[in-house]
């Protein structure tokens, strides 16, 4: 994260003991841990208390919230990097990620070429992480490996939801005999069974 010159002012405000708790907050460490991290002296419940103190502190407090918005705006991914990332699985198959071919292996008893069919990434899919994002699955197995791709399709129609491109459902109201009323439910009388609205 690369901190504004607000947030480096604010920062630079901290002491030596409260940036390295900071920083170790950032990184994940809950407070008592931030505070053993970061060097604090304080022992067992002691070290809760100092943890406590310190990030209430009003400094740190302040750096902090300046910071919040920004960490958690980079662990959201945007409608952007969205349309994107389905783009790219709409768009990429298995060629683009994956050279196949015959390889000579030998000879059968008769003399004829056998051939085995072999497959490996090719380069730049494996420089590039959108293209192997495609890639839903990859195991190994008795039977070689396998490569399951996720389906184009399917990124395709969701691509399709987020930008409206499907028409809008029409839906119909209307009874079978014209009316907006929907029709009265029909009631079946069983014999010899008394309904509980008849009398006795």
């Amino acid at each position: 994260m690369t901190l504004t010159e607000e947030q480096k002012a604010l920062f630079d405000a901290l002491t030596a003991l409260q940036k390295r708790f900071v920083t170790h907050l950032l990184n994940g460490s809950n407070q008592t841990e931030a505070y053993r991290k970061a060097g604090g002296r304080a022992k067992g419940a002691g070290e809760r208390s100092k943890a406590n103190q310190i990030v209430t502190n009003s400094n740190v407090q302040a750096f902090l919230k300046s910071v919040q918005y920004q960490a958690i705006n980079e662990a959201i991914m945007t409608r952007t990097e969205a349309l994107e990332r389905l783009s790219k699985m709409g768009r990429t198959s298995l060629s683009d990620i994956a050279d196949f071919r015959n390889c000579l292996i030998g000879e059968d008893e008769e003399g004829n070429p056998v051939y085995q069919a072999s497959w490996s990434f090719r380069d730049s899919a494996l420089q590039d992480p959108e293209a192997m994002a495609a890639v839903a699955e990859l195991t190994t197995g008795k039977d070689g490996i396998k490569l399951k791709m996720h389906d184009p399709k399917a990124a395709i129609k969701q691509l399709g939801e987020m930008m409206g491109w499907e028409a809008p459902k029409q839906v119909d109201n209307i009874s079978s005999d014209g009316s907006m009323t929907p029709k009265a439910p029909v009631v079946i009388r069983l014999v010899g069974v008394k309904s509980s609205d008849e009398p006795g």
